[in-house]
């Protein structure tokens, strides 16, 4: 997935539900443009009803994976000022 405005497939989305059940539920999300405060809960219902903000969370998340895979984030992480 490549844009916040592409319609993510059932399958992505999914997925990223997957990873948000099993976290804390008392874990919360922020939404960059609004500041608006997501629930774990309320942040699922927003990828199963393919919001907006939905569908940025799970780019969003499919970039931090693609990050992860491809080794990019751990290069940053390992930067030194």
């Amino acid at each position: 997935m490549s844009s916040i405005n592409k319609q993510p497939s059932q399958e992505e989305r999914d997925l990223i539900i997957a990873r948000l059940e099993v976290l804390s539920p008392e874990l919360h999300f922020a939404s960059g443009g609004n500041f608006q405060d997501f629930s774990r809960k309320d942040m699922i219902k927003q990828i199963k009803d393919n919001t907006k903000v939905g569908r940025e969370f799970v780019a969003t998340e499919f970039e931090f994976l693609r990050a992860i895979g491809d080794g990019s984030l751990m290069k940053v992480l390992n930067t030194s000022d």
